[in-house]
Order: C-alpha cells, then sequence, then structure tokens
C-alpha cells in the first residue's frame, strides 16, 4: 500500500499518463486502514490537549493555606499527566470576577491560546447580594445572557466550552446582605447554568451538587474551605476530582478507530466531456433498494448530475444515470425531460445542486435541490420575490417515471424569502417525516442562515410542517449549504462559511446548539472553507468528506482538491488528523461538489466530479472533468 498521499499521487499522476482512453470503472485505488497504510497501529499517540480554566478566586485558588501547586486546575493537570494524557493547563481566574467582566477579556484570556477545552465556573459573584443591597449583582437574566455569549464565543472559535457550577457555600458562612446563606441567591444561578449546559448540549461539572450532596451526607463544608466559600486544599481536591471525571473522557479517543477501505472508480472517464465544452458537475446518487420480489438483486443506484454551461453557476436541466451492478458498469447521462429547464417567458427555469433521497416508507425516491432563475445569457435572477426556493421532483421506481419539479411551500415570514435546500444530505426520520437542512435569508445578498426543516412526504407531495432554530453567523455569506446526518441518536451537521467549516449537534433534530468551528483533535484550524462537506457513516464510525488547505495545493482553485476523508470524534466535535485519508487525489481541479449514497452500515459512495477543468493548473495537471464514485468501506474484523 501507499506510504503516503504524496506517493499515491506520484502514482495516480504517472499511470493516468500511461494509460489509454478510459472505460466505465477501469481504474481502481484501494486505500486501506490508518494501520494498513501508514504501518501505524490503529490508535497512534493522543494529541497534545491545552486546557483553559476561566473564573473567579475560587478557580485562582491560590490564598492563604492554598499553594499555586494545591489548586484545583494544577491537580487536574497533575492527576491526568499521572494517567498518561499529554495535557497543559492554563488558570485564568481572577478574583471577584463576574460573567460580565469574564466576556469583556475572553478573547484575551482565553481565545488567543488557542485551547481545546475552556472550563468556565462563574456565578458565587454574580449571585452575591452585598452588604446594604437588596438584590444580586447581576440578575439571572444578566447571568444567563453573559455565559451564553461566552459559550457562543468559544464555539465560533472551536473551542468546547465545559461549563460548571460553583462549590456550595458552607452553612457557617457569612450571611449576605439581606442576612442569609448566600446559596439561597446562589441556587437560581446554579439552575441557569444547569439549563444553559443541557441546551447548548454542553458536558458540565455540577460541583453545587456534588457539594450538596457530601452535605445531605453530614459532610461539614467548612472542612472543605477556608472561610465558607473558598476552598482549602480539601476543596481543591474534590474539585479537581470531579473536573477529571468529565475531561478525562474527552482527552482520549471517545470513538473506536474505524479503518477504511477506499476504491477508487470512474463512472464517466476521459472522452466522455459533452462536446459543448461544459462538463459533468454535481453528481450526487441515491440507492434503490431490491424490491421483495427481488431480494437477492443489488440494489440500482440512481445519479444525478448536471453540466456547467460555460459559466460560473450556470446549469442545465438535470441528467441521470444508473448502474445496477454495485458501479461496475454506468449507463450514459441521459436528460429527463421532466426534470429539464421550463421556459418563463424569457426566463429559463432550472432546478441545481440537486440531491436525490430514498424514502423508504413509500418506496420513491425524491429530488431536491435548489430552484435557480436565469437571464438569457445565463446571469442568476431575483427578479421576482422568492426567486430563490427549493423544488422536489418524485421517481417511481415501478413506473420508471418523474414528476414535474415543484416548489416546497415556506412560511410567509420574510426570512424564507431566500430558503434553498440544495447539496444537502438530509435525514428521512423514524416516523417518515424528512429533515431537510436549509439555508435560508431575506434575500441573496444578505448573510445566511442555516436551519433544518422537518417536512411530510405521502408519496406526491413534499409539504413544510415545521423548523427548528436557526444558526447564524455576521461574516461574509453566513452559514450556508449545510449537510445533515442522524447517527447513534443523534443528529451531526456541517455549514459551510467563505472562511471557515463549522459543525453543531442536536437530539432531536430541529434544536441545534450554536456553531462551532471544525478543527482537528489538536486545536488546529481544518482549514476547510468555502466548499461544501458531507458526512458518512460506516462500521460504527462517523466520517466527514471535505477538502482543505494545507494539502501542497496551492494551486488548487479555493483549495477544493483533494478531496479528503476522516473520522470524527463525536463527543469533542473535531476530526481525528491521524485518520486522515485521501479520496480523490488532486490534478489541478476541484473537488468541492460532492455527494454522499449509503448502500448499507458498512458502505457508502463519495461521488464527484473534476471541474474547473480549463483553468491552467488543471489543464497542466491532466484534468479531464472525470467523475469519480469512491467506495468506502468499512473494513470488518
Amino acid at each position: 500500500m501507499f506510504k503516503s498521499y504524496a506517493a499515491l499521487l506520484h502514482w495516480h499522476r504517472s499511470l493516468w499518463r500511461l494509460m489509454p482512453l478510459m472505460t466505465v470503472s477501469i481504474l481502481s485505488i484501494a486505500v486501506a486502514s490508518a494501520a494498513d497504510a501508514d504501518g501505524q497501529q490503529a490508535d497512534p499517540p493522543l494529541p497534545q490537549v491545552d486546557v483553559v480554566f476561566m473564573g473567579d478566586s475560587i478557580t485562582k485558588g491560590v490564598r492563604a493555606g492554598v499553594s499555586p501547586e494545591q489548586t484545583f486546575p494544577q491537580q487536574v493537570q497533575a492527576m491526568l499527566l499521572e494517567q498518561g494524557l499529554q495535557i497543559t493547563v492554563a488558570n485564568v481566574g481572577i478574583g471577584g470576577e463576574r460573567t460580565d467582566q469574564a466576556l469583556r477579556r475572553l478573547k484575551r484570556d482565553v481565545i488567543s491560546r488557542r485551547p481545546q477545552f475552556a472550563v468556565v465556573m462563574y456565578g458565587t459573584n454574580d449571585s452575591y447580594v452585598d452588604q446594604g443591597k437588596q438584590t444580586s449583582r447581576l440578575t439571572t437574566a444578566a447571568y444567563r445572557e453573559n455565559l451564553q455569549a461566552i459559550i457562543e464565543q468559544l464555539l465560533i472559535e472551536g473551542i468546547e466550552p465545559i461549563l460548571m457550577t460553583p462549590p456550595r457555600w458552607a452553612d457557617a458562612a457569612r450571611p449576605n446582605g439581606i442576612g442569609n446563606n448566600p446559596n439561597s441567591s446562589l441556587e437560581p444561578f446554579i439552575e441557569s447554568g444547569r439549563a444553559l449546559a443541557r441546551q447548548n448540549n454542553l458536558k458540565w461539572v455540577d460541583h453545587y451538587g456534588h457539594w450538596t450532596a457530601a452535605h445531605q451526607r453530614g459532610q461539614n463544608l467548612s472542612e472543605w474551605t477556608v472561610d465558607g466559600c473558598h476552598p482549602n486544599a480539601r476543596g481543591h481536591q474534590e474539585i479537581a476530582t470531579q473536573v477529571v471525571s468529565v475531561l478525562k473522557p474527552l482527552c482520549t479517543a471517545a470513538d473506536k478507530r474505524v479503518p477504511l477501505r477506499i476504491e477508487l472508480t470512474e463512472a464517466l472517464g476521459e472522452g466522455t466531456r459533452p462536446e459543448d465544452g461544459s462538463y459533468w458537475i454535481h453528481p450526487r446518487a441515491a440507492a434503490i433498494p431490491a424490491s421483495a420480489a427481488e431480494p437477492n438483486r443489488d440494489p440500482s443506484v440512481l445519479m444525478i448530475l448536471s453540466r456547467l454551461l460555460r459559466r460560473s453557476d450556470y446549469f442545465s436541466g438535470a441528467y441521470t444515470m444508473q448502474s445496477n451492478d454495485r458501479g461496475k458498469t454506468w449507463q450514459p447521462p441521459v436528460l429527463a425531460s421532466a426534470l429539464d429547464w421550463v421556459s418563463d417567458g424569457d426566463v429559463n427555469i432550472a432546478v441545481a445542486d440537486v440531491t436525490p433521497l430514498w424514502h423508504a416508507p413509500t418506496n420513491k425516491l425524491i429530488a431536491i435541490g435548489a430552484q435557480v432563475r436565469y437571464s438569457s445569457t445565463g446571469a442568476q435572477l431575483e427578479d421576482q420575490p422568492r426567486a430563490h426556493q427549493t423544488a422536489y421532483a418524485v421517481y417511481d421506481p415501478a413506473t420508471q417515471r418523474w414528476t414535474p419539479w415543484r416548489r416546497i411551500e415556506m412560511p410567509k415570514i420574510d426570512s424564507f424569502n431566500f430558503a434553498r435546500s440544495a447539496c444537502a444530505q438530509a435525514v428521512v426520520d423514524d416516523d417518515g417525516t424528512l429533515l431537510l437542512p436549509f439555508y435560508i435569508g431575506v434575500d441573496a445578498k444578505q448573510p445566511f442562515s442555516s436551519t433544518i426543516v422537518r417536512c411530510d412526504f405521502d408519496g406526491d407531495q413534499l409539504s413544510y410542517r415545521e423548523h427548528g432554530n436557526v444558526l447564524s453567523l455576521d461574516v461574509k455569506r453566513g452559514l450556508y449549504e449545510p449537510s445533515l446526518i442522524a447517527d447513534q441518536g443523534r443528529y451531526y451537521l456541517t455549514m459551510r462559511n467563505d472562511l471557515k467549516a463549522y459543525v453543531s449537534v442536536s437530539d432531536d433534530g430541529l434544536k441545534f446548539r450554536p456553531a462551532k468551528a471544525w478543527t482537528f483533535d489538536d486545536g488546529k484550524d481544518l482549514g476547510s472553507y468555502n466548499t461544501q462537506a458531507h458526512w458518512v457513516a460506516a462500521g460504527g464510525g462517523l466520517f466527514l468528506v471535505y477538502t482543505r488547505r494545507g494539502a501542497d495545493n496551492d494551486h488548487v482553485f479555493r483549495h477544493r482538491a483533494p478531496l479528503f476523508i476522516a473520522q470524527v470524534d463525536r463527543e469533542r466535535l473535531v476530526v481525528t488528523r491521524a485518520t486522515e485519508r485521501v479520496l480523490v487525489p488532486e490534478r489541478g481541479a476541484t473537488l468541492g461538489n460532492s455527494g454522499v449514497t449509503v448502500l448499507n452500515d458498512h458502505e457508502s459512495w463519495v461521488t464527484v466530479s473534476e471541474a474547473n477543468i480549463d483553468r491552467p493548473e488543471a489543464v497542466q495537471r491532466g484534468a479531464t472533468g472525470t467523475l469519480y464514485v469512491v467506495k468506502v468501506k468499512a473494513e470488518t474484523p
């Protein structure tokens, strides 16, 4: 097998120059698992983990009777180092601090350090009622708002927050300004912090709950503090033990590494480019299972693709290709008349960025894409209200017929004036409804936001039922071209931005936590930007398909090649660098418009075609517009 990506690329290029005109599926490259390909163990050493602890004087820790080494951040580091983890901690606690003050220094003291984790603990000072006052220093609403802002700012930078509730005050603590034990004002803040952790799908450490349980068992909390509030060495040990119980699993490989076998095949090779100078683009496919009458037949795979018509984002009607032998051969592209352009006076209406989806409850295939209005010269138009919407067509395998394109009617609110589900993986939920990722906005000029729309499908009509929360980012074109997958009881969403790629997670498929920048597990930026990413689930592992910078590919437009795959750590929502593999090597062309077809629990296909093939770097490196079908299979024991 190949020792490196460079060796694979050299072999691929050399072979391409020597081989004659290729027919369908003649070129096949197998790339095995990390252990096979690199001669490494399946589980290489864990990367360095950097953690910042942010909080008030309880986090700062040092005071009479407590040395720096006895503070809980230093104890956490010592305990995890002793257990074999490579970890460094930074303690940026400041005495007397509240969440509003923490928010002002977050970028300087935490984000600038680029840790993988930020452990945040506030509430003691926010909730305190000073002498001569009747209310807490901050309201619970202000506390929630500040803490939510801290969470969102950390996630958007690719830093995973871990929230902590502060410890309970001892019974002997000095009464607050209204003569009560400070716990009476602290408890509403504790509940707010717990709720934020749940709402944002975060790991959290409940010190208040732990200390309360100890108190109920008869523990005198004064024995864990120096003054009824600030922990002594024993109290810091209690805090450290609880932190380690949450942090250690996050610092180790939570998901078992799943080795993959990757087979690179061609559906359309050299010599298949249309004569008019256009080229094939946006190939995406769906598997149609064998019928009950033919249980032993291979699934039929139907691919939808378009031609790029010699102008940026100017696409033909939809073509179809089909394979009935697991991709060994493919029928040539055929323009489906029902999926072709429709004329509206001088305007041509196409549906682009199409993804087909099999709907098992009705035994129908649904093609979903962006409805686009073109001028006679191929310019995209916003010449009427709601010019950019989502269309669908339904294919019945029994009759082999398509319905015409129809629009999904969206709510009559401004945020859905622009509403596209395009280039998107979607989910058929357990109840037969569809969860469609949308990017939406008031028009095509404002930054987009992403949301999930639940739709009903009766075998003929696809209709809006509800949508989830909206994820926004006021940077360049916002968050767009989202893709969704359901895996092991959770829903994972990846989103495009012009500068970075982002990820989110949900327990119900509608309510997602704030977007987090994609990073590798070592905390470094993934380097994927301004293009799509998609999901593969195989053999119990979750994988991301993406392009990125930093792969000796500065000559490729927007670094959109090679096409990579790597396993995702589900708990941390990071890409495990050691698992990264090349799906399709680059030849100067771009490989950014891919799709994923699920064959079964152990095998998925990634479809992609070489684009921008007339650029000088693509011509020089021999790109021909090849349409690849990459068979990704989980290795079974």
